[in-house]
C-alpha cells in the first residue's frame, strides 16, 4: 500500500524519552497561589498535543510526510478523473477527488493538526509536475481530506492569497504579505487551519517559523501570570478588518486560543492606524512584546522546498516569516488558503464567530486567482487540458 512505508510516528504518543513532561510544559515548579489568583479562570497549565519545544523536532520525519511513488500515482489518477467531469476547479472535494490509499495518511494528518502537534509538511510533489491549474486542483483536493471548508480571506472574497514579494510600488512592498522583511509572530485573523502551496523559495532566507501558543501560555503562567489577564481582556482595539474590540487570548470549551495580528493593533508607516480609534496601551504593548519574545525563544525554523504542501493549526500555533532575498531564478512564492474541518475543528469563541461566519458564508462572492496578477482567474473549465 502507498502508506505502508510512510514515516509519520507518534501521532498520539508524542513524548520523547530525552525531554521530560516538565520541560515540555515549561514548569520547573508548581505555580504559586499568587499566580493562580491572576489567571481569572484560565488553566494553571496546559498539557496538550500542541505543547512542544523545538528540540522535539530535530528529527524532521516527525513533521514531514514523504509521498511515495504510489501516492503520487494515485494523485495523478485522481486529477485525471476529476478533469474528466469537466467541473470548475474550485468544486474539487473528497467525493470527486478520490484517494483510496492516501486518504488514511491525510486523515491522520488532519487529526494531528487539530489534536497533535499542529503542523505538517507533505513533501514529494515536484513544483513542475503540473501546470498551474492542475497543481491547484491537486492542492485543493489534498486539502479536502485535511480540512474541507475553504474560507474567504478578505472582504472581496479572495480564496487564494499569494504570499510573494511585490516591488511594483513602495506602499505595496511594505505590506507584510508582499514585503521581504521579517515579520513578528502572529496568527491569521479568521481561520482554523492554514494551508500553503510552495511554488518557489527565496534565493536566501524566508524560513517559516513556528512557536507553540500553548508552550507560550505555560511560560506566561510560570513567569508573568498577570499578562494573561491583559491578553484576555476585551478591550484590545483592532483596526482591521474594521474597528472592533476583543481579547487576543481565549479560554473556550477547554481550549486555549490565540488570535491576533500586530498590524491590526499598531499599524506601520505605510498602513498607519486611524487617529479616530484608540491606540493600544503601554500595558498592551508590553504584553505583545512579551508574547513575541517567548515565541522567539521557542522558535522552530522550517525550510520549505518547492512543491511542499504545508498545514498549520492557526488557533494553537503562532507563525512568522524570516526576511529573505529573491533573485532572477528563485522568488519566494507561497499560495495560502484558510480552512476549517467541521468534524475536528475547534469551537470558536463568541467574540470571533461573526468573522468565521462571514468567511464561511456560501452566499458571498468568491474570487479565485491562481496567479498574483488579476488576469488569471480560478475557477476554470478544465476539460480541454
Amino acid at each position: 500500500m502507498a502508506t505502508a512505508g510512510l514515516k509519520y510516528p507518534s501521532l498520539v504518543d508524542r513524548k520523547l524519552e530525552s525531554i521530560t513532561t516538565t520541560d515540555r510544559l515549561g514548569f520547573t515548579s508548581t505555580p504559586t497561589s499568587a499566580a493562580f489568583s491572576q489567571l481569572n479562570g484560565f488553566p494553571a497549565f496546559l498539557e496538550t498535543g500542541q505543547v512542544w519545544t523545538p528540540a522535539e523536532f530535530a528529527d524532521k520525519t516527525r513533521f514531514v510526510v514523504n509521498l511515495t511513488a504510489e501516492d503520487k500515482q494515485e494523485l495523478d489518477e485522481a486529477l485525471e478523473e476529476f478533469k474528466s467531469l469537466c467541473l470548475d476547479g474550485n468544486l474539487v472535494d473528497r467525493t470527486n477527488f478520490l484517494l483510496h490509499q492516501l486518504e488514511r495518511t491525510l486523515e491522520a494528518i488532519a487529526e494531528d493538526i487539530h489534536n497533535g502537534k499542529g503542523f505538517c509538511i507533505l513533501r514529494g510533489l515536484e513544483a513542475d509536475r503540473y501546470c498551474l491549474e492542475d497543481g491547484m486542483i491537486v492542492f485543493l483536493g489534498i486539502q479536502s481530506y485535511v480540512a474541507e471548508r475553504r474560507m474567504r480571506q478578505d472582504e472581496v472574497g479572495n480564496m487564494l492569497v499569494h504570499v510573494t514579494a511585490d516591488p511594483s510600488n513602495e506602499r505595496l512592498s511594505k505590506h507584510v504579505r508582499h514585503s521581504t522583511g521579517s515579520i513578528p509572530f502572529h496568527t491569521d485573523p479568521d481561520a482554523d487551519v492554514l494551508g500553503f502551496q510552495t511554488r518557489d523559495v527565496a534565493a536566501s532566507g524566508g524560513k517559516c517559523v513556528l512557536a507553540s501558543g500553548h508552550s507560550i501560555y505555560n511560560e506566561l503562567v510560570r513567569t508573568r501570570p498577570d499578562i494573561i489577564s491583559t491578553l484576555a481582556a476585551p478591550d484590545w482595539p483592532f483596526a482591521l478588518p474594521y474597528f472592533h474590540q476583543r481579547p487576543i487570548l481565549f479560554h473556550h470549551n477547554d481550549r486555549v486560543i490565540f488570535c491576533f495580528t500586530r498590524l491590526a493593533l499598531v499599524g506601520n508607516e505605510f498602513y498607519p492606524r486611524p487617529t479616530s480609534i484608540p491606540s493600544i496601551t503601554p500595558r498592551q504593548r508590553e504584553a505583545l512584546d512579551i508574547v513575541n519574545s517567548i515565541a522567539e525563544k521557542n522558535r522552530l525554523e522550517i525550510t520549505l522546498q518547492p512543491g511542499d504542501i504545508y498545514f498549520v493549526n492557526n488557533l494553537a500555533l503562532l507563525h512568522r516569516r524570516d526576511e529573505f532575498v529573491d533573485d532572477e531564478e528563485h522568488k519566494r512564492h507561497l499560495v495560502r488558503t484558510h480552512l476549517r474541518n467541521e468534524n475536528l475543528g475547534w469551537d470558536i469563541p463568541d467574540e470571533l464567530k461573526r468573522f468565521w461566519e462571514e468567511a464561511l458564508d456560501e452566499d458571498r462572492e468568491e474570487s479565485w486567482h491562481i496567479e498574483p496578477m488579476p488576469e488569471s482567474f480560478f475557477p476554470l473549465k478544465l476539460g480541454s487540458h
